[in-house]
């Protein structure tokens, strides 16, 4: 069975925390973390971005991290009740796939990951990498500090 991965954008992909001023006038300085556009090029599994807030927003961190082309499709909720339901279009369009859900918030991604009965990795970076879970929901399958460990993850 193929794997399918859904990716988180902010944190999970590069350091937002921190980092972007709330009026986003810095946003051109935003990096990727090591290892991610190798990851995104090189592994052919299909992939998903899905990234919560102003698509406008969301859309020009895409386009100036050059990851726009590297993802089957992006969807840009604006709640978390957009986001979930976002990962179940989703898996309903590629039912015999082993899911994945990727992100650095365990009340977000790996929750409604985990809800879906998907495989969940929480990547520890940013301002949520210190919550706690309140009950399993939202405990990963798998805990990573460096997006480079995902590889071994996922083999």
């Amino acid at each position: 069975m193929s794997k399918l991965l859904i990716f988180d954008l902010d944190d999970t992909l590069f350091l937002c925390s921190g980092v972007i001023k709330e009026d986003y006038s810095n946003l051109e300085e935003i990096k990727l973390f090591s290892g991610v556009k190798e990851f995104l090029i090189t592994n052919n599994t299909k992939k998903f971005l899905v990234t919560k807030g102003d698509k406008e927003i969301q859309e020009k961190k895409v386009n100036l991290l050059g990851i726009k082309d590297d993802f089957e499709k992006i969807f840009f909720p604006l709640t978390d009740a957009h986001k979930i339901t976002c990962f179940k279009k989703i898996i309903k369009q590629y039912p015999n796939n082993e899911s994945w859900v990727i992100g650095n918030k365990i009340t977000s991604e790996i929750k409604f990951g985990n809800e879906l009965g998907l495989k969940t990795v929480l990547l520890k970076k940013g301002k949520y990498k210190t919550l706690k879970a309140k009950d399993d929901s939202e405990v990963p399958d798998y805990e990573i500090e460096e997006f480079t460990e995902l590889n071994e993850v996922l083999k």
